[in-house]
């Protein structure tokens, strides 16, 4: 074929990487280079390429004669042919091809992946922006690349400046199935991972800021209410690779998001009255932070330290506030936090306060806000909530607070609820309105901005089509009742991918275990733990019609209920999970046997 073509027939997936200019001094001296006479070992290109051109690198073709359909294609490097001095290419349908080094152009970005634009003159407001590449035209030779608010620009690549797309994850291995069961599942997805996370992309890039705990502390004490992003020194700011780390190596103890409610249209917290409330929690979790300690039983860390400062989110102070007239830089990054706000308050490793109280006189409440409720039902929805979520409202007094320590956080860590459904959503913003008809204008309204309301029901669809997709949900000791239960049973379905659901040490009894128990029919669940209940004969009695539908279930805890200490439910219950076909010691009815395995 023109220009160097000839095929073979193979087939791999093609793997994108990055790349220079077309018509670059590296094209021309790889080309030099490829017409000498090679006296390296098969297969190896010679000396002046090794370093330019490598196998596994993803080049765009270019300048083919023969094939010019080929060109502005993607392919990635197989191997050099010393024999004719040619790179072996794979292309996209996995058909490869022997390329002359002039007709290929490394390429640093591709399409799906994540771009910081640079260098752009006209539109010099746009550096620095994050966008997303959507596609390449061979024709102009330009990306088209997306930006925050749907707005579209057509760059060159020399404008562009290729980022780590951490959205790609290498599959696990396979693992022996009756081992991963006795172990906590392992829970991925862009609302438990850190590692391959938006939210750490998103920390990355500098679409989510977040403050420095010291800096509100110190506001407090200088008598200075928080100040609004715009306006806020960079030192009092976490660096963005330092916060991406910190978050990394800390978690939630480190992040720190607040749900709180503005309390004037122009700044959000004008007298300082969440301000004192905030500064207060601080210095309480700097000197005892509860996820070092552990569980319903909160005790001192015994020496264990937290992090020298925590990272918090405060959308006042963390974000440029949203402004009108055009793409603004500002707006742009206003527009790109929105698109991370759901992982904010939803992510399995940040902690959620609620500051819920306002000033004697305020009509609008907290719980009459859209974006308050927002903030609390993704907080609701984190696969384990434990220790996660704490609440400060009317009760909270920093001025007369008398607990320390653990105790502090006992008492104000808000009991875990039932996820938080789409259709639940709608109906908790409707309430809402309803509320707000009886309170005087202006604050009539749930969302001071009306288009706000649209923005908050496609980000919240958005975060619970991701968070129903967990494998684990833990709901240990956190006090339900037969109505919980049964609140959870009608969105078990939901959990397409749920594995494990951990409802030990609670008050369930018949009502609720028969509706968990009948959730299960065609569910993937292969762990359910209903041990240390109130679940009697009848319960049991829905667990032996229900186990020929759970044909995944491979463990069902049940210890210290009623029913443990009946003979004839004990025995039904047994002789019911030998007959669906399941292994004895995945049945657990004893303390002893728990301990035991």
């Amino acid at each position: 074929m023109g220009s160097g073509c000839s095929a073979k027939s193979k087939y791999t997936p093609v793997v994108e990487l990055k790349g220079v200019g077309q018509g670059s001094a590296l094209a021309e001296a790889m080309a030099a280079a490829s017409s000498k006479s090679s006296t390296a070992g098969a297969g190896d290109p010679p000396p002046d390429t090794k370093e330019s051109l490598r196998v596994g690198m993803t080049v765009r073709l270019k300048g083919l004669k023969a094939c010019p359909e080929l060109n502005g294609t993607s392919a990635s490097v197989v191997k050099f042919d010393p024999a004719n001095g040619r790179w072996t290419v794979r292309l996209e349908s996995g058909e490869e091809k022997a390329i002359k080094v002039e007709n290929v152009v490394i390429e640093t970005v591709k399409v799906g992946g994540y771009v910081r634009l640079t260098g752009l003159q006209k539109e010099a407001s746009l550096n620095g922006m994050i966008g997303t590449v959507e596609s390449y035209d061979a024709g102009s030779g330009r990306w088209t690349v997306k930006l925050s608010g749907g707005v579209k620009k057509a760059l060159k690549a020399q404008n562009l400046v290729a980022l780590v797309n951490t959205s790609a994850k290498t599959p696990a291995p396979a693992r022996d199935e009756r081992a991963e069961a006795e172990e906590r599942m392992e829970t991925s997805g862009p609302f438990n991972d850190v590692e391959d996370s938006p939210l750490l992309l998103a920390l990355r890039c500098g679409h989510i800021r977040l403050a420095r705990g010291s800096y509100f502390r110190r506001r407090f004490k200088e008598g200075a209410a928080w100040q609004r992003r715009q306006d806020i020194d960079e030192s009092d700011l976490w660096p963005l690779e330092e916060a991406a780390s910190m978050w990394a190596e800390w978690r939630s103890n480190f992040f720190i998001a607040i749900s709180y409610p503005w309390l004037a249209r122009d700044h959000s917290d004008p007298e300082s009255f969440h301000l004192q409330r905030l500064a207060y929690v601080l210095r309480h979790w700097c000197q005892c932070p509860p996820l070092l300690l552990h569980g319903s039983t909160i005790t001192p860390n015994q020496g264990v330290a937290g992090p020298p400062d925590v990272g918090v989110f405060l959308d006042f102070t963390c974000l440029h506030q949203q402004q009108k007239g055009g793409l603004t830089r500002e707006e742009a990054l206003y527009q790109s936090a929105l698109d991370s706000m759901g992982y904010v308050y939803g992510h399995e490793h940040t902690t959620v306060w609620r500051f819920t109280n306002v000033p004697v006189g305020m009509p609008r409440k907290y719980h009459h806000r859209g974006w308050t409720c927002f903030e609390s039902c993704l907080a609701a929805n984190k696969a384990f909530p434990d220790d996660k979520i704490f609440s400060f409202g009317d009760t909270f007094d920093p001025t007369n607070e008398a607990t320390r320590q653990a105790g502090f956080w006992r008492k104000y860590r808000q009991t875990a609820s039932p996820p938080c459904s789409q259709e639940r959503f709608a109906e908790l913003l409707w309430g809402c309105e309803q509320e707000v008809k009886n309170v005087w204008a202006p604050y009539n309204k749930v969302f001071a901005e009306p288009a706000d309301k649209n923005i908050v029901v496609a980000k919240f669809r958005e975060a619970w089509d991701e968070q129903r997709r967990v494998r684990e949900l833990d709901f240990k000791s956190v006090g339900w009742g037969d109505t919980e239960a049964m609140q959870l049973a009608a969105l078990l379905p939901s959990f397409c991918n749920l594995e494990a659901l951990r409802l030990t040490g609670n008050r369930i009894g018949d009502v609720g275990a028969e509706a968990v128990i009948g959730a299960l029919f065609t569910s993937p669940l292969r762990i359910l733990d209903l041990g240390d209940n109130c679940i009697g004969a009848r319960g049991a009695n829905a667990m032996c019609v229900a186990l020929p539908s759970a044909s995944k279930l491979v463990f069902l805890f049940a210890f210290a209920n009623p029913f443990t200490s009946e003979d004839t439910a004990r025995w039904q219950l047994t002789t019911a999970w030998g007959a669906a076909g399941k292994e004895k010691q995945g049945l657990i009815l004893d303390h002893f046997a728990l301990n035991a395995k």
